[in-house]
């Protein structure tokens, strides 16, 4: 599985199964956080624009429940800069209002696009800062949709990491699959995976990393519609010599009806029953067994192996 990073150093060998979303809703972080306790889930990464920060930080970020890195997102939440440094970015109400789809195949060249590009990296400078604030080290970070993708963001985010104490980013590049679920495949279709995993492999071939990266990753194709038997598929394919990351969304559903978010979509995205199938695989024993037949090492982005 080769990859167009090989500038950046790779992290060390071993299976990252990280989830994403922390704060996104207080039901998806108690289930994200049990996840990691019961089963193999190894690291998350944590919004920094929703109305859960405090509460987030306080129940998972102080106690140090799990390691924890930074979801940038340009597509979720409220921005974390001034308004007025950002107007392109959000509604009238300080909404993030892109779509990640376009942030992904924005080629930023004009006069509009440095000036959006500037925005960008005020909103990400003030994510970053306001973790720095509250106390968090990150173990890492990547974002809300995968839009550090981008060669222009990634390399925007690559130059801001540092001066937060992050040396560690997603890199985003799933493989040809080798396999894809038949039960899963009306909803992967629904949700457009294939699009996007063929996106983000041309965006990927695009990016030079600096930082140090994972050198497979696994997540787009099957992001909504995972099985038990297509997760144990992809352990029994990752080499135990490499660093992988696979890229998960569990946790306890968010109750249906309520407005959480002005996109009815990602109302409906912490509300689905995916979540807790997610996180029910993840405690799966068969699961568990198939990491330790196949000697893999469960590890945090910042290389800490799971007791």
């Amino acid at each position: 599985m080769s990859t167009n990073h090989s500038a950046a150093s790779s992290l060390p060998a071993g299976l990252i199964v990280n989830a994403d979303d922390l704060g996104i809703h207080p039901d998806i972080s108690a289930g994200i956080l049990s996840a990691y306790r019961k089963g193999i889930l190894t690291s998350c990464s944590m919004l920094m624009t929703t109305a859960y920060l405090e509460q987030t930080l306080r129940d998972y970020v102080r106690p140090e429940a799990l390691p924890i890195g930074i979801h940038l997102s340009l597509t979720l939440g409220k921005a974390a800069a001034p308004l007025a440094k950002v107007p392109d970015l959000v509604d009238t109400q300080g909404n993030l209002k892109l779509s990640a789809s376009r942030l992904l195949v924005f080629s930023f060249g004009g006069h509009f696009g440095r000036r959006l590009l500037e925005q960008i990296r005020a909103e990400f400078g003030a994510q970053l800062a306001l973790a720095r604030d509250w106390g968090l080290r990150p173990t890492h970070a990547d974002s809300h949709q995968h839009v550090h993708m981008n060669p222009a963001i990634f390399s925007l985010v690559q130059d801001l990491l540092p001066r937060y104490g992050v040396t560690r980013l997603r890199f985003c590049r799933e493989p040809l699959p080798l396999f894809l679920s038949m039960q899963g495949l009306p909803i992967a279709l629904r949700r457009l995976n294939p699009l996007k995993w063929a996106l983000l492999r041309w965006r990927a071939t695009q990016v030079r990393a600096r930082l140090a990266t994972n050198e497979d990753f696994f997540g787009i194709l099957h992001s909504g519609a995972m099985s038990k038997n297509v997760l144990m598929a992809i352990i029994s394919a990752i080499s135990a010599d490499r660093s992988a990351e696979i890229c998960i969304h569990p946790g306890f559903p968010a109750p249906r009806g309520p407005t959480f978010y002005p996109r009815p979509g990602y109302n409906d995205f912490i509300s689905t029953p995916a979540r807790r199938i997610e996180h029910d695989i993840l405690v799966d024993e068969d699961v568990r067994e198939c990491v330790r037949r196949r000697r893999l090492v469960l590890r945090a982005f910042d290389g800490r192996a799971k007791g």
